[in-house]
């Protein structure tokens, strides 16, 4: 049924089909639904590997300052006992780690778990009989340079994006662009979470004193909240643009000055209480001036009209009568005295 509603789409605008959409189109055979669970189900616990091994990365250095002897971790004690000469090291390593930690992190985090929990959707997917009938997700190519990884020479392939939208797919997809489609936006607010990582991290060391270790950890609490709160906002920004724009209108109305619109900070000249009410009592007054045609009543209307056609009337016998005056001076040869 939908192949056929497909190659009639086509018939009827003329155009050529696209072989995509007939393959989407085309109802997926015995072996594929088959096989299709299985599949799904593998590709998840490979992109599940992938992420864990990903966070093992990072969880490394905190399980590191837990369980090794604290005379053997190496900077920390070392910061304990000489605190100048480790620190000098430090302040050159921790910008690199804070983006590692932070951004780089972020868009590491999109572009592997999301694809693992679609797989996983696609896979209970398979096994409803509500979608025996259908493909379960598709690939779209994109232009090289465009999406995270090393180039390559030919168009890449966004895969696992799904037939059936719902509001799980739609919050997983968009993820999903976070860590492909780089948005370099989310940059500076993943930033604090890089701080917070470092401080926990170091914070989790034995080696430390206790107090240094409670102030570090507490440290962190609102780096990581404001990374949240930013990345938030920027999601919003890219995600919901229009929503984004009615609560910078709706701030606007309410606060003149330090207007601030996205993740850029945009400035307008300051404006006083009394000038935003003038404007506004301006555009109420230019509002209520205009009469539109669309705001008049049926009878309103033909009024109009009637009015519109008695002028086109008079008008009609006014021509008429200066044309006939015309002609009977032209018979005369003279012109009629003035009365």
């Amino acid at each position: 049924m939908g192949a056929r509603r497909a190659r009639a789409r086509g018939a009827v605008t003329g155009s050529t089909p696209d072989p995509r959409a007939a393959r989407d189109a085309t109802p997926p055979g015995t072996a594929a639904l088959l096989l299709r669970p299985v599949g799904y189900l593998a590709i998840g616990l490979v992109w599940t590997t992938i992420g864990l091994f990903v966070l093992g990365l990072y969880l490394a250095v905190a399980a590191y300052g837990l369980f090794e002897p604290p005379a053997d971790q190496e900077p920390w004690a070392e910061l304990v006992a000489s605190p100048g000469a480790v620190l000098g090291r430090l302040a050159v390593v921790a910008p690199i780690v804070v983006v590692l930690a932070g951004p780089v992190a972020w868009y590491l985090s999109c572009a592997i778990w999301p694809l693992a929990a679609l797989s996983f959707v696609y896979a209970g997917r398979a096994l409803r009989p509500a979608y025996r009938g259908d493909r379960l997700s598709f690939t779209s190519h994109v232009a090289p340079g465009t999406t995270l990884g090393p180039p390559v020479p030919g168009p890449v392939a966004m895969s696992l994006q799904p037939q059936r939208r719902t509001r799980l797919t739609d919050t997983l997809m968009r993820f999903y662009a976070c860590g492909w489609n780089l948005d370099f936006r989310e940059f500076w607010p993943a930033v604090p979470a890089g701080i917070a990582w470092v401080l926990a991290s170091t914070g989790a060391s034995t080696a430390l004193p206790s107090g240094w270790r409670v102030g570090l950890v507490v440290a962190a609490v609102p780096f990581a909240l404001w990374s949240v709160v930013a990345l938030r906002r920027a999601w919003t920004w890219r995600f919901h643009r229009e929503r984004a724009r009615l609560a910078a209108r709706r701030r606007l109305e309410r606060h003149g000055d330090e207007y601030r619109i996205d993740p850029r900070v945009v400035r307008t000249r300051p404006q006083s209480a009394e000038h935003r009410a003038r404007v506004e009592a301006e555009r109420a007054a230019a509002r209520g001036a205009e009469d539109h045609l669309t705001s008049l009543t049926s009878d309103e209307i033909g009024e109009r009209r009637e009015a519109v056609l008695r002028a086109r009337r008079d008008r009609e016998a006014r021509e008429a009568r200066e044309a006939r005056q015309a002609a009977r001076r032209g018979r005369s040869g003279g012109t009629p005295p003035d009365l």
